[in-house]
C-alpha cells in the first residue's frame, strides 16, 4: 500500500510521540478480584498516552474519546470515589462488568459457585473503598517484543484515537499507582 507524503509525516509523528510506557486506570477492586480468582492474569485496556489532550496536536492519540483516556477515566473514578457517588455511570458500569464476568469465569469453570457470588457480594456491598482509582504503568517493549500488544481494531475504539489492550497481562508485568 502507497502512502501519501501526509500520511508517511503523520506515521513519523506517531512513531516519535509513542512512548516506552503503556496506562491503564482502574478502580482498585480490580486488582484485588483479578489477584484472587484469576491468578493475577489482567485484561487491560491501555494507551500509550496517560492524557490524550496533551498529545502533539497532530497526532491521532489526540483523538482518544474521554472513556478511553487513562487520565480522564482515573480523574472520574477519583471524584466518583472522593464523593461517594452511587449514582455514578462508570461505577455502575463497573458493577455490571463484574457481574457479568462473574458468571462468565462460573459458566467456564474457572471459578465456583461461592467464588462468584463472593466477587459480586464484594461490588455491590456499596463500600466506594474499592472504587477508588489505580493507575497501572506497563513498560511497553517487553509486551510488544511477545506480541501480546493489540491493537484495537477501529469499529471496537470509542473514537478515532488508536486503543490498545492486553489480554493475559500479569501483576509482576507493571507497576501500579494508587491514592
Amino acid at each position: 500500500m502507497l502512502l501519501s507524503c501526509d500520511q508517511i509525516k503523520q506515521k513519523i509523528r506517531e512513531i516519535q510521540l509513542s512512548g516506552p510506557i503503556l496506562y491503564s486506570t482502574n478502580p482498585w477492586i480490580t486488582y484485588d478480584i483479578v489477584n484472587k480468582y484469576q491468578a493475577g492474569k489482567f485484561f487491560v485496556w491501555c494507551s500509550e498516552y496517560f492524557d490524550s489532550a496533551t498529545a502533539h496536536g497532530g497526532s491521532a492519540a489526540r483523538a482518544i474519546a474521554p472513556s478511553s483516556c487513562p487520565k480522564e477515566i482515573y480523574d472520574t473514578l477519583q471524584k466518583a470515589w472522593a464523593s461517594e457517588d452511587k449514582h455514578n455511570a462508570q461505577v455502575k458500569g463497573y458493577i455490571k462488568t463484574f457481574r457479568r464476568l462473574a458468571k462468565i469465569w462460573l459458566d467456564a469453570g474457572a471459578i465456583n459457585k461461592d467464588q462468584a457470588n463472593d466477587i459480586i457480594s464484594m461490588v455491590t456491598s456499596g463500600s466506594f473503598k474499592i472504587w477508588r482509582p489505580t493507575l497501572y504503568v506497563i513498560p511497553k517493549q517487553p509486551i510488544e517484543i511477545a506480541g501480546r500488544l493489540i491493537s484495537v481494531p477501529p469499529k471496537q475504539r470509542a473514537a478515532h484515537g488508536p486503543e490498545l489492550q492486553i489480554s493475559d497481562l500479569l501483576a509482576h508485568e507493571f507497576d501500579m499507582i494508587e491514592r
